[in-house]
C-alpha cells in the first residue's frame, strides 16, 4: 500500500465512523491490487467516457465535502483550466469577477490601463512584457515578475483582463504594485513600483526617426498598436528622404506587436503592390486569408537597402514585418531571434456572460514559415521564460526566400545575422534598478538643472551628461543603500543608463530613443551589414 493511501487511511480514521472505516478499508486495497494488476489502457478514452469521469469527480465533492460550495464557481475553474491547457494565450474572462460599471468605463475609453501585460497561470500574475516607449518601460519591470500586491492588498485574479480592468484608472493616476523577482544568482528580491496609467497606443508608434549620417536613416516602430502606425512611418520617411538618406534601419525591438492589418500595410510600405505578407490557416474558413500589398503609397518604389533589427522582444504583428521582408529579400534581419507569437484569437461569449478568448489559427510568413514558438508539453511559466533562452537552427522547419536563401521558421523569426544579447547589468547595476533610483534621482535632476542640457539634439550628439550628474547620482544612491563601485567602469554603466533616462524625463519617447540611436553600440554594428545579401542565396 502506498503511503499516500496510508496518509489517507489515518485522516479518515480521525472523523469517520469506526464502522464505516472497516467497509472503506477493503475496498481501497481491493482496488489497489486491481490497479496493479490491469493491464494498461492502449485505447484513448472518448470524450462521452471523460465527460463521466468529470460529473463523477463533481459529485462526490457535492455529496462530500463538508462547506458550502458555490457550484458555478467549481464549474468555471474547470473551464479555465480546460482552455489555460489549450496553449499558453487562450484565457477566460469570467463575468461574475468583473466590475460592469469599470469595465464598462474601460470599454468607453474612461479609463487607462497600466501598460505592462501578465499572464496568469495558477492564480498567479507574471508580467510577460512592458510597452516599450511608457514610463513604465524605464523602471526596471522585467518578464517574469511576480505581482504578489495591488496598492498594499493581496492579488487575487483568475485572468489576465480580469487584472488588466482592476489594475485601470484615470488617465496619469499610478498605482502601486509589490513585485517579486528571482535575480540570477537564484536569491529573491520584492521591488515596489508606482506605475502611470497610459496609453501607449496614444503616442507616436515612430518615435524616433533620425539621420546617422549622411545617408544613413532610423526609424523606430514601437508597437502596432493603433491606426496610424503606417501613417506615422510614411511621414518619418518622407522628413529623412528630404534630409538625403538612401539606406534605412528600422528598429523593432521590444515591439510586441498589435494589428495584423497595419503590420501588413507598414511591410507594403517596401513592397510593390499584389507581394504575399502573409497567410493564416485555422480550422475554420473564416481563419483562412493571404494578406497582400493592396496599393503602394508612394509613386515609385523605394528600392534602397534596409536593416530591420529585431530581439526576443519582438513578437507578433511585428515578428511578420520582419518575416515578409526577410522573405522577399527586401531587407537584412540583425539580432537575436524574436518572440515566436503569432495567433489569431477571437473571443467567444458564454451563456453566463462570460468570455473565452481562444487560439483559432496561425499566422505565417509569405514563404510559409510558422512564426509561433513551441508550447506543448511547457507550463505557461516555462514558455515565457523561453523567449530569453538561446535558440539555434537545428531541427528548426525551413523554407526558402524568393531568391532561395535558407530561412528557418518553428520558434519566432531566425535573423539573418545573430548578434549577441545584451549583456545582463553587473550586480550592483542590477540592485541600484530594483530600488529604482535611476527614474527617481533623475525626476529631481531635470527639475534642477534640465536648463543646461541644452537641445535634445545637442544633448543626443554629445553623448555624455554634464560633470556634475554622476556625483550627484552617486550620492543619491549612497543615502538610498545602494553601493556603487568607484572607477571608469562603473562610471560608463551608469553614464549609458542614467543619458537615457534623463532625456526620458527632459523630452519623453522622442528623448530616450534618439539618444539610444545615437549611443547604441548594436546600431552602430547593425549599419555594417547593409546589402549583405544583395537578394542572393
Amino acid at each position: 500500500m502506498t503511503r499516500w493511501w496510508q496518509r489517507a487511511r489515518a485522516g479518515l480514521a480521525l472523523t469517520v465512523a469506526g464502522a464505516a472505516l472497516v467497509m472503506l478499508a477493503p475496498v481501497l486495497c481491493a482496488s489497489s491490487a486491481a490497479s496493479a494488476q490491469a493491464a494498461p489502457v492502449t485505447r484513448p478514452r472518448t470524450p462521452a467516457e471523460d465527460l463521466q469521469l468529470f460529473s463523477q469527480v463533481f459529485n462526490q465533492i457535492r455529496v462530500n465535502h463538508p462547506d458550502s460550495l458555490d457550484t458555478h464557481r467549481l464549474f468555471m475553474a474547470a473551464i479555465q483550466a480546460m482552455v489555460q491547457s489549450t496553449d499558453p494565450h487562450s484565457y477566460v474572462i469570467p463575468a461574475v469577477r468583473l466590475s460592469p460599471g469599470k469595465e464598462a468605463e474601460m470599454r468607453a475609453g474612461k479609463l487607462h490601463p497600466v501598460p505592462v501585460e501578465f499572464f496568469v497561470t495558477g492564480g498567479a500574475p507574471v508580467v510577460s512584457r512592458v510597452a516599450a516607449g511608457t514610463q513604465a518601460s524605464r523602471q526596471d519591470i522585467l518578464p517574469g515578475d511576480e505581482l504578489m500586491e495591488i496598492d498594499g492588498k493581496p492579488v487575487r485574479v483568475e485572468s489576465a483582463t480580469e487584472l488588466e480592468i482592476l489594475l485601470a484608472g484615470p488617465k496619469g493616476s499610478t498605482v502601486t504594485v509589490t513585485l517579486e523577482r528571482r535575480r540570477s544568482d537564484g536569491s529573491m528580491a520584492t521591488i515596489t513600483r508606482a506605475i502611470k496609467r497610459e496609453r501607449f497606443e496614444d503616442e507616436s508608434a515612430v518615435p524616433a526617426a533620425l539621420m546617422l549620417d549622411g545617408t544613413t536613416g532610423y526609424v523606430r516602430i514601437t508597437t502596432f498598436v493603433g491606426q496610424r502606425v503606417a501613417e506615422d512611418l510614411r511621414a518619418a520617411i518622407e522628413k529623412l528622404e528630404k534630409a538625403g538618406m538612401q539606406r534605412l534601419v528600422m528598429d523593432l525591438r521590444d515591439n510586441g506587436g498589435g494589428s495584423v492589418a497595419e503590420a501588413a500595410t507598414v511591410a507594403g510600405e517596401f513592397l510593390p503592390a499584389g507581394t504575399v505578407v502573409y497567410t493564416s490557416e485555422g480550422r475554420k474558413a473564416a481563419a483562412v486569408d493571404t494578406g497582400k500589398v493592396k496599393r503602394s503609397f508612394w509613386k515609385n518604389e523605394r528600392n534602397y537597402p534596409i536593416v530591420v533589427m529585431i530581439d526576443d522582444g519582438t513578437a507578433s504583428a511585428s515578428e511578420l514585418v520582419a518575416g515578409a521582408l526577410q522573405d522577399h529579400d527586401r531587407a537584412v534581419i540583425v539580432g537575436q531571434p524574436s518572440f515566436g507569437k503569432s495567433l489569431m484569437m477571437q473571443g467567444f461569449p458564454l451563456s453566463d456572460g462570460s468570455v473565452i478568448v481562444l487560439v483559432v489559427g496561425q499566422v505565417r510568413t509569405p514563404c510559409g514559415r510558422a512564426v509561433q514558438r513551441q508550447y506543448r508539453d511547457l507550463t505557461s511559466r516555462e514558455y515565457y521564460r523561453a523567449a530569453r533562452a538561446e535558440r539555434d537552427t537545428i531541427g528548426r522547419p525551413t523554407c526558402k526566400s524568393k531568391s532561395g536563401r535558407t530561412l528557418y521558421g518553428g520558434g519566432g523569426i531566425y535573423p539573418d545575422v545573430r548578434t549577441p544579447r545584451k549583456a545582463d547589468p553587473p550586480r550592483w547595476m542590477a540592485r541600484v534598478n530594483e530600488l529604482d533610483l535611476p527614474l527617481k534621482w533623475a525626476n529631481t535632476y531635470v527639475a534642477d538643472a534640465g536648463a543646461a542640457l541644452g537641445t535634445l539634439d545637442a544633448f543626443s550628439k554629445a553623448h555624455t551628461l554634464p560633470s556634475d550628474a554622476l556625483t550627484s547620482f552617486r550620492t543619491a544612491a549612497k543615502q538610498a543603500g545602494a553601493e556603487i563601485p568607484e572607477g571608469a567602469d562603473a562610471d560608463t554603466t551608469l553614464r549609458t543608463v542614467l543619458l537615457g533616462v534623463v532625456a526620458y524625463v527632459k523630452w519623453g519617447n522622442a528623448g530616450v530613443y534618439q539618444v539610444e540611436a545615437r549611443t547604441d553600440q548594436a546600431i552602430v554594428d547593425a549599419m555594417t551589414y547593409f546589402g549583405k545579401f544583395s537578394g542572393k542565396p
